[in-house]
């Protein structure tokens, strides 16, 4: 009877917490779940009653579960109020400790999906049922029963069997420590219950022991005047038991009479069905009520869309709708694409074969560049595009080395020149292809060194000399970065923990640094690769170009700070698709975490590290479902602003404040379906730009560009 009754409740609670909250949050078949937990919970409870029954029809024959022959003396009122007191501490430890569980749980993320909901449901069961056995004791001790005792002994056994585990399995010092405590406290209050116990009258004193009591009427002696006295006491559990005083026919001859079979009866019946009928009809109310949009506002989701009051002082207050809409496709295979910034009059759209410039007033094209020979593929685009020129390093086919750079004139739309930067035999360029534009250069690179052409012309500026790494060989260029008249280039030699930094001058070429390298904090893989992106302040990633476990690195004099991007909350945080950008001495990067409390199961943490110290500065959860954060360049106010997409709710404005007031969530953009050229939905992001007055952002559903107003001043 006790295993089904154990079986039903553990297995019952889990499930209709779980399921409960599953059917809440994600969908009704988390409620057939809790049912069936419910019916589990019930027949375990039903049982426990019947257990109960029993346990008090064999409690009934045992002299310890009956009130303390020697009740009046004064010791054993002392020892039954000191022994309750005892077991008080019980219950304020048991329901303490389901309580300090129900709170770290929205710190462990139990709270955000089904599973860990029930499996701390069951975890705060525990303890809280500790807690309710003990209580259950302090009525009887203060009875002067001495069974409260025993029962109090066996629950600080389990105070006794967990500090056993941290002594044995304890991580360190300081968990044994604590587990040694534990034990002690509990073995000393095992033996003070003891104690009491057998001062109550629950056990027979040992013969020639000076306990107290010893002796004495009601230690197992009857006293003058009783029945008995005079006469050998009879062995205890011999015999039929003496009836109590006042009884009217003496010692009864079959023992006391027997408490009524436990019965379910009609009443058990009605307790399942009113938990059927409360899981069935609140929780289909209340995922009814979701599905209606209630909880939420107009949209059927759990995300928060409602405008901070603080939106409009940051220039993202107020809902945004598209001003045009074009189509944009990649033709198929011809991934990256890019989405850059040209002439404030220019959006260009950068991918595979073709370079397109759209009138960012109206969204017309403009003009397209085409390699029509097919030879060419597109490898990376500088991130913006200055004096009126785009430049585009291409490579050969698919796997050709990047190599190739085209500059293109943004207001007329034309080629301005085509140079390649690989000498003949060259098997590779740089490690990550990358170019960059200032006011009147195109910075690139070799597989060994970077190159400097005129932006106007192409003509070749200089080529910086090569880096021999220790056996005398040539390094080889990962990437380089451009700030004023510097340029930071980082180079590996490909086989792991061999990397190297220099600054040059951006006019002569000439190398004005040799910054020693960061060294991650583990054993770098052969991928590993040194990526610059920041020259002032020198802000660098090391990491396998494979999977989105980077290192992040800021220079601070001679020394090197870690930006501890351990510390972002989450599971499995890793890298999003932007690298970061580097404002007010401060690292502002989104990292992809994954939620399991959302449909798509991602999202996104947007989180800013110290450039000096290395400290995590302040750290935001968007909480929106498979959520994406492209971040804007500049800041306004003194907060960065990004674009949020949502799985449900489509794209959304926000913005960062670098002192860490909150995030700021601004308005929603939507796009009239009327509109020519409309997405099917803003559901996620490959690209954001801000040019002239509006945002210019890339669906990748559909492949299509919309703008949306959007002054570059709050």
């Amino acid at each position: 009877m006790s295993k089904p009754s154990v079986l039903g409740v553990m297995l019952g609670a889990p499930l209709t917490a779980g399921g409960a909250h599953y059917g809440a949050t994600q969908g009704p078949a988390g409620f057939v779940a809790a049912l069936v937990g419910a019916v589990l919970l019930t027949t375990g409870v039903l049982g426990y009653r019947r257990v109960l029954v029993l346990r008090r029809r064999l409690r009934s024959l045992m002299p310890a579960a009956q009130r303390s022959p020697v009740a009046h003396l004064p010791s054993a009122r002392r020892a039954a109020t000191l022994a309750a007191y005892v077991n008080g501490v019980l219950v304020l430890l048991g329901l303490g400790g389901a309580g300090w569980l129900l709170y770290m749980g929205a710190s462990w993320g139990a709270y955000d999906n089904s599973f860990g909901f029930a499996a701390l449901v069951m975890g705060a069961l525990l303890p809280f049922a500790l807690g309710l056995a003990a209580a259950s004791t302090v009525p009887e001790l203060l009875r002067v029963v001495p069974a409260g005792a025993r029962m109090g002994q066996a629950l600080y056994g389990v105070f006794v069997c967990v500090a056993s585990l941290m002594i044995a399995k304890g991580d360190g010092l300081l968990p044994r420590l604590v587990g040694a405590v534990i034990a002690v406290l509990a073995l000393g209050a095992i033996a003070l219950l003891g104690r009491c116990f057998r001062v109550m009258g629950g056990a027979a004193p040992r013969q020639g022991s000076g306990s107290p009591g010893a002796g004495q009427p009601g230690f197992g002696q009857p006293g003058p005047g009783q029945p008995g006295f005079g006469q050998p006491a009879p062995a205890p559990g011999f015999g039929p038991p003496t009836s109590p005083p006042g009884g009217p026919h003496g010692p009864a001859p079959y023992g006391p009479p027997a408490p009524p079979a436990p019965r379910a009866g009609r009443g058990g019946l009605v307790l399942v069905l009113v938990l059927v009928l409360v899981a069935v009809l609140g929780g289909g109310g209340l995922y009814a009520v979701k599905e209606a949009g209630l909880l939420d506002g107009d949209d059927s989701t759990t995300t928060d869309v409602a405008e901070s009051p603080q939106a409009p002082a940051y220039g993202v207050g107020g809902e945004r709708r598209a001003r045009w809409a074009t189509g944009a496709p990649a033709p198929e295979g011809t991934a990256p694409e890019y989405l850059v910034g040209g002439d404030e009059d220019v959006v260009v759209h950068v991918t595979g074969t073709l370079v397109t410039g759209y009138d960012v007033a109206t969204g017309k094209k403009l003009w397209d560049v085409e390699d029509r020979s097919g030879d060419f593929r597109t490898c990376a685009v500088s991130p913006t595009a200055v004096g009126h020129v785009v430049a585009v390093l291409m490579r050969r086919g698919d796997q050709g080395p990047c190599g190739f750079l085209v500059a293109v004139d943004v207001r007329r739309g034309k080629q301005l020149w085509s140079k390649g930067i690989l000498g003949e035999g060259s098997g590779a360029g740089m490690g990550t292809a990358t170019v960059r534009v200032t006011a009147n250069s195109v910075v690139s690179g070799t597989q060994t060194a970077p190159v400097v052409l005129d932006a106007r012309s192409g003509d070749v500026r200089w080529t910086g000399a090569d880096q021999p790494d220790e056996d005398g060989e040539a390094r080889s260029l990962r990437g380089l970065e451009v700030a004023g008249n510097s340029l930071v280039a980082s180079y590996g030699d490909g086989l792991g923990g061999s990397t190297a930094l220099r600054r040059f001058d951006l006019r002569s070429g000439r190398v004005t640094a040799r910054p020693s390298p960061p060294k991650a904090p583990e054993t770098p893989t052969p991928k590993d690769v040194l990526s610059v992106l920041s020259v002032e302040p020198l802000v660098v990633s090391l990491g396998d170009d494979t999977n989105a476990d980077h290192f992040y690195f800021s220079r601070v004099g001679d020394a090197w700070k870690p930006l501890r991007t351990d510390a972002v909350e989450g599971v499995s945080a890793r890298s999003g698709p932007q690298e970061g950008m580097v404002t007010d001495g401060l690292f502002v990067k989104a990292f992809t975490t994954d939620d399991r409390s959302l449909d798509v199961g991602f999202d996104t943490v947007v989180a800013a590290f110290d450039l000096e110290s290395g400290a995590l500065r302040w750290q935001h959860a968007l909480h929106r479902d498979a959520g994406q954060v492209v971040l804007l360049p500049g800041t306004v106010g003194g907060a960065v602003r990004a674009v949020a997409s949502d799985h449900d709710t489509g794209d959304q404005l926000y913005a960062f404040p670098l002192e860490d007031g909150g995030p700021v969530r601004g308005g929603r953009l939507t796009v009239d379906a009327s509109l020519s050229g409309a997405p099917s939905g803003l559901n996620d992001l490959t690209g954001a730009v801000v040019q002239g007055e509006r945002l210019v952002v890339r669906s990748q559903v559909d492949g299509t560009l919309v703008a949306f107003p959007f002054p570059s001043k709050a």
